[in-house]
């Protein structure tokens, strides 16, 4: 992993040796080696020794700069020093070496039960439990943009979270700000020209095909797509969402895709229970989600999700972008109406998910897609998954419209990541 490649807020791990000086070993090399079979981006600190108590003021000099211990622990004993470590109530990762576990397991003894202590038995559970700290980090630091606040729509979206927006940072450490109608227009109309022309020349160039769109209704877009990426900025916030009233703004869908596709999470509909689910998958797969309608296909056991925004890089915000074909929006013609079809993988792995709205809760399923097409009657893009649970069961467990589905399968950090949050996943399988 080189160091230019780690996230200005990634995860700061301290990795501290735990032994008696006429037992040290080479911490430095086993640094070393984690830094080399970590996976996920994480800034790994200074390593430190702690050989008896005398060293403790160290380690307190050194965490207050620290998400999470390391504790290498080779040798039995020294149980006030791993005592006193753990009481800086920093989450805890307990390793002897590769496949050994006697040094992590004594340290534990001295301090199970406490929370946020795990026992790693090799590099690979150490990324594992990195990564899902990481994401809760990640997520925690996280501020969303709700667009056009002053709209009833918004109003009857917010009252499907039970306590309101306090509710969301109380749970998650997510913030909100609210962004008034007058605001969002007036910045949609000050886009300078010249950029929305080339966003909109870029959009056009790189599509498949163009069917219904006007060069006019890309470039209403690519100017709302424009602000609402400066008012990202502006604000430091990463996600968005917009309500939508009777006004001159065209609809976000292709610039909700586009800032998908660039790790920004954008949920259709005011939906801020979707953009949470959103927030949580991005951060925790690297990747963008699709979220849509439901409908059923009880002779496949299909769930089926229909939208018009589909992300292009599905397979990672890394990975090349799948092709498309600029499209009207679902609802028809009109002045700004743009969306796109894009072609979902069959026989790709997903992981379909849903937040309650009093955030207690999670369902989460494993599924196949099986096709995905632009249908008459639907969304743009709706794409049929045959989930691993009976579909009835799933629709009985569920407690919504909107889905949220991502590539891959992230049951177990899900289950984990919701667990730090004091969420109950309702696994349907």
């Amino acid at each position: 992993m080189k160091e230019t490649s780690i996230p200005p807020k990634a995860l700061k791990v301290l990795p501290v040796l735990v032994c008696r000086k006429e037992q040290i070993e080479d911490l430095g090399k086993s640094v070393e080696d984690f830094k080399r079979d970590f996976i996920t981006k994480v800034k790994v600190l200074k390593q430190i020794s702690v050989n008896d108590e005398k060293d403790l003021p160290l380690f307190e000099t050194y965490r207050k700069n620290a998400d999470v211990i390391l504790l290498y622990k080779p040798h039995l004993g020294l149980g006030d020093c791993v005592i006193k470590i753990a009481e800086s109530d920093l989450p805890i990762i307990l390793f002897h070496e590769e496949l050994q576990v006697m040094g992590s397991l004594d340290a534990l003894e001295y301090i199970h039960p406490r929370k946020n202590v795990w026992v790693a038995v090799d590099y690979q559970s150490i990324d594992f439990r990195v990564k899902l700290l990481g994401a809760k980090k990640g997520i925690e630091n996280t501020k969303i943009l709700v667009l056009n606040s002053d709209y009833p729509h918004w109003k009857r979206w917010l009252c499907r979270i039970s306590g309101g927006l306090e509710s969301i940072e109380g749970k998650f450490g997510i913030g909100v700000e609210y962004v008034n109608s007058g605001d969002v227009v007036k910045r949609w109309e000050n886009v300078e020209e010249r950029r929305a022309e080339k966003v909109a020349e870029e959009w056009m160039e790189d599509a498949e095909k163009i069917i219904e769109p006007r060069e006019n209704d890309v470039r209403a877009v690519a100017r709302l797509y424009l602000a609402m990426k400066d008012l990202l900025q502006e604000r430091g916030a990463e996600a968005i969402t917009m309500a939508y009233g009777d006004d001159p703004l065209p609809v976000p869908c292709f610039a909700y895709a586009n800032l998908r596709d660039e790790g920004k999470p954008a949920a259709c509909e005011a939906d801020i229970i979707s953009l949470v689910s959103m927030v949580i998958s991005h951060y925790l797969t690297d990747k963008p989600s699709f979220m849509g309608n439901t409908f059923i296909d009880l002779n496949d056991n299909a769930l089926i999700l229909s939208h018009c925004v589909a992300p292009r890089k599905m397979q990672g915000y890394d990975k090349s972008p799948a092709p498309y074909v600029l499209r009207s929006q679902h609802w028809g013609q009109f002045v700004g109406s743009l969306s796109a079809f894009v072609r979902m993988d069959a026989g790709q792995e997903v992981t379909v998910c849903r937040l309650t709205g009093d955030l207690d809760s999670m369902l989460v399923t494993r599924g196949e897609i099986i096709d995905c097409r632009d249908l008459e009657g639907f969304c743009r893009v709706t794409v049929k998954i045959r989930v691993d649970a009976p579909i009835r069961k799933f629709i009985g467990k569920t407690s919504g419209n909107h889905h949220v589905m991502v590539y891959g399968d992230y049951r177990e950090e899900l289950r984990e990541l919701n667990t730090l949050f004091g969420i109950a996943t309702v696994e349907v399988s």
